[in-house]
């Protein structure tokens, strides 16, 4: 590249470069003979020309150029008129185009600097103005839902949390969840000031694809918005649970109870003396086991030991458990008591006094009894986390996981009737270390908000080698990622509002539902999404109306008309001459 001049084809400038010598010290060569005539100088230079011309057809050589062809203003939707008539005003005869989804910027190829008005352009025409220099001034925020996050998929039995925003809220209204079928289910009042955060929650009562409903209502109970909130409600699966206990204890006592509510299936051993034992089944056909063994714990889930037990395993029994553990992935959970947390037999995580015997869960939740230890975060140990609150912590053994927690008489709880902080306790703990189940497919939604005709992009997670996925209609083209095999990326434009599923053909079982809202559904944050998009790939600037240029240095190509035009001349030259000549 030299100063002030640019090769759009630079990568061939050296082979180009060789070329042309090799090709005029052949002509040289073959004119040598006629070296002390004065024409051989002058063919000499003509070819060179010629053979100069034909390197710049070939490399495309660019000139700086310093200013720009002109303004534009693109209007996308929420733009300020004001802000449109300021930019008139200043710009005469500025042309002005109205953007709409999908469609083609004509405006983008007479001038070279944009204006953008308004929430912007969706990510997928981005490309419509690269290479321009783009002055993004936003819009201001719509009053409605700025902001609407909860769980796409949940578990029955699991609470559905609904977390929103609502910008510019109107005083004395509320904020209410309805069910499928119009019941209230929780209602909030919204704060006062610019924005009103609300949390709504529910409990399901039965699986299946539901569309609840986000409600605005003012001071008479009439209804002022409504947005859908689509979850799909999945069955749980019931698990198979081991617990063994070197003797009966409340916490046990307890536990057991509500894994067995839950339709798990649920073996009990407690030790009365030496060698005798008790045994408990809920669920599920009776199975004693007495020692460990890899077979014998291949077909459970979960295996729940005190510590002292723990401890006391002989050498087969412990070999078998680390074999389940690391190569079948059982999941492995340790009651704990004073002096586990302090035992040299303890190897697989680490505490630290913290000399506190209460966990504070939160406002509306309380405290609890735990033992004077916290969990030190030390590689590669890993907390379990409820509303931010460390509850237990566990550490990857192959496939598996061992976990335990410094709560104390979680039991206590449900004795207070605060049973729902119990549930929420044990089933985030169990969830996190059970024996992960292996799924055909895993899919995952990457547009948040999906609308119709606009791309709904997903990635899905298989062993299949080949998957083939279709909507309702037809194949949809899959890109694989180059670093993880099993990684897919699809992307398709769905035609129908309410619920719509992609399905891997060799497997009916493993559907996946998505929802695609109207388009006046979550309108205030599709637009606050949009702009927050744009914010980042252009910036944000809403005080340049009086500046003079939109437009960063560009490089302009020279028309190779002329350079083919000249070596045309020199070749037509060298044919020429020797005919003039006489030759």
């Amino acid at each position: 590249m030299i100063d002030g001049l640019s090769f759009f084809n630079s990568k061939f400038l050296w082979p180009v470069v060789l070329g042309l010598v090799i090709l005029w010290a052949i002509f040289i060569w073959k004119e040598w003979s006629q070296r002390k005539e004065k024409r051989f100088w002058i063919k000499g230079v003509v070819s060179l020309i010629g053979l100069f011309c034909l390197g710049m057809v070939i490399l495309k050589p660019a000139l700086p150029k310093d200013q720009a062809e002109g303004m534009g203003i693109v209007l996308t939707d929420g733009y300020r008129q004001t802000q449109l008539d300021s930019l008139k005003s200043k710009y005469k005869r500025i042309p002005v185009q109205q953007y709409v989804p999908g469609q083609a910027l004509n405006i983008t190829a007479k001038v070279d600097s944009l204006f953008l008005l308004g929430h912007g352009l969706l990510d997928f025409d981005f490309w419509q103005i690269q290479g321009k220099a783009v002055t993004f001034l936003g819009a201001d925020d719509k009053q409605g839902w700025s902001d609407i996050q909860h769980d796409k998929h949940i578990f029955l039995g699991e609470t559905l949390k609904v977390r929103a925003n609502y910008h510019q809220p109107e005083k004395d209204h509320w904020a209410v969840l309805l069910d499928h079928t119009g019941n209230p289910l929780d209602s909030v009042l919204f704060d006062e000031g610019p924005n009103s955060r609300v949390s709504i929650t529910t409990s399901p009562k039965a699986s299946g694809r539901f569309v609840y409903s986000l409600v605005e209502k003012d001071e008479n109970g009439e209804m002022v918005s409504e947005e859908p909130i689509p979850v799909v409600i999945e069955e749980t699966l019931p698990l198979k649970i081991l617990i063994i206990n070197d003797f009966p204890t409340f916490e046990t006592k307890y536990l057991k109870n509500f894994l067995a509510e839950k339709g798990h299936e649920v073996s009990v051993r407690s030790q009365l003396t030496r060698n005798k034992y008790k045994f408990e089944y809920f669920n599920g056909a009776s199975n004693p086991i007495y020692q460990f063994s890899q077979q014998g714990l291949e077909d459970y889930d979960l295996l729940i030991i005190d510590a002292d037990s723990y401890f006391n395993l002989n050498n087969t029994s412990k070999s078998a458990l680390d074999k389940s553990i690391t190569e079948d992935g059982l999941g492995l959970f340790v009651q704990p008591n004073a002096s586990f947390f302090i035992s040299s037999k303890q190897a697989f995580l680490s505490f630290e006094a913290d000399y506190s015997e209460k966990l504070v869960l939160g406002e509306s939740l309380g405290s609890m009894e735990k033992y004077p230890y916290g969990f030190a975060e030390v590689f590669p140990s890993r907390t379990i986390l409820m509303d931010s609150v460390p509850v237990a912590a566990y550490v990857m053994k192959g496939k598996g996981k061992i976990a335990t927690t410094n709560l104390k008489n979680s039991y206590q709880l449900l004795l207070d009737g605060k049973n729902q902080v119990y549930t929420r306790i044990w089933t985030t703990i169990l969830d996190e270390i059970v024996r992960e189940r292996e799924k055909v497919a895993e899919w995952e939604s990457l547009t948040e908000v999906p609308h119709i005709d606009e791309p709904f992009q997903f990635n899905l997670r298989t062993r299949l080698e080949t998957p083939q996925v279709y909507n309702e209609e037809a194949l949809i083209p899959l890109r694989q990622d180059l670093q993880v095999s099993s990684n897919w990326q699809g992307t398709t434009y769905p035609r129908n509002t309410g619920w719509n599923q992609l399905q891997i053909q060799k497997d009916s079982m493993a559907p996946f539902s998505y929802y695609v809202f109207k388009a006046e559904e979550r309108n205030a944050v599709s637009q606050k999404k949009r702009m927050m998009s744009n914010i980042r790939e252009f910036g944000r600037n809403q005080n340049t109306l009086g500046r003079d240029s939109a437009m960063s240095k560009i490089f302009q190509v020279i028309p190779p008309i002329w350079f083919y035009v000249v070596f045309v001349l020199c070749m037509g030259w060298l044919w020429l001459e020797p005919k003039l000549f006489g030759q």
